[in-house]
């Protein structure tokens, strides 16, 4: 077995051979970003570019938005937001960059991965409505839930061999991913997806969720508490994650930090899995 410096050298190089995210896209989070910069100049931006056009008008008249009427890109941006439009891009072009790629290992299953990834950023932005966070940033913890096992995806591109070991190790330990992961590894998902995160230029709250989002505690950021209880609540719900066979963890006082019930957030996502089917929009733009 290598050292854990060299899987981490090995996993810096498959990275390093992920594509950046679309140039027009950084310009959206760019544009979105500053101050000075006005939705008619994010709208310039993605009408320069069909397939991103296609992709967010595609999300936007999605059953997931629910939107009551047909609209059309300068009407989602008025309605919707500067700040939901970008994440938009955001979200689309990742699950883009991200899904089409298929894992070689039987017992890694992509289907499962992307249930509980989608269904994290559902309850994520569950959470938010409870926590009465702004609306127009309502999509940015949506991309955090959708993205916060992301790295669990990379390590089994990267290192099939490996990360079969660890799935191996979490069953028949009743582990969850994170814990196998370490044991056999040496590196656990988390850190992956921060990452990946960093190339792709993210903003530091998102690299945060991502690497604190089973220990939220030693980062302190109301981003990464919501993330963590999201993905407690979704597995509590039916929707582990692939390779995880532990029961669901959550920090102690992790709700009643945010003042926030457990069961009343747990009957709020009642209707989960129709809203799961609502979101794999977002695996097909």
């Amino acid at each position: 077995m290598p050292s854990t410096e060299e899987i981490k050298k090995r996993l810096a190089d498959s990275l390093d051979k992920i594509p950046s995210l679309p140039t027009t896209v950084g310009k959206v989070i760019q544009l979105a970003n500053d101050i000075n910069s006005s939705a008619k100049d994010i709208l310039a931006v993605i009408q320069l570019d069909p397939v991103l056009t296609a992709k967010v008008l595609k999300l936007i008249n999605s059953a997931f938005y629910g939107m009551p009427n047909k609209i059309s890109l300068p009407q989602a941006v008025v309605l919707l937001g500067i700040n939901t439009i970008k994440n938009l891009a955001l979200s689309s072009a990742i699950v883009g960059q991200m899904g089409q790629n298929t894992v070689k290992i039987k017992t890694f299953d992509q289907d499962m991965f992307w249930k509980h990834s989608l269904g994290a950023g559902i309850a994520a932005k569950t959470i938010c409505k409870k926590l009465k966070v702004d609306p127009k940033m309502m999509d940015e913890y949506f991309v955090a839930g959708l993205i916060h096992d992301l790295g669990k995806l990379v390590m089994a591109l990267s290192m099939p061999m490996f990360m079969a070991k660890a799935l191996q190790c979490a069953e028949s330990g009743k582990l969850n991913g994170a814990e196998s992961e370490q044991k056999v590894i040496g590196i656990d998902h988390s850190e992956v997806g921060s990452m990946l995160a960093q190339k792709w230029s993210l903003n530091e709250a998102l690299v945060n969720s991502i690497l604190y989002h089973h220990r939220p505690q030693e980062k302190e950021g109301q981003l990464t508490w919501v993330v963590h209880m999201a993905n407690y609540l979704v597995h509590k719900l039916g929707y582990p994650n692939t390779g995880d066979f532990g029961d669901p963890q959550i920090c102690n006082g992790a709700f009643a930090g945010l003042n926030l019930s457990e069961k009343e957030l747990l009957d709020s996502l009642a209707n989960l899995p129709e809203e799961i089917e609502k979101a794999t929009v977002f695996l097909k733009t």
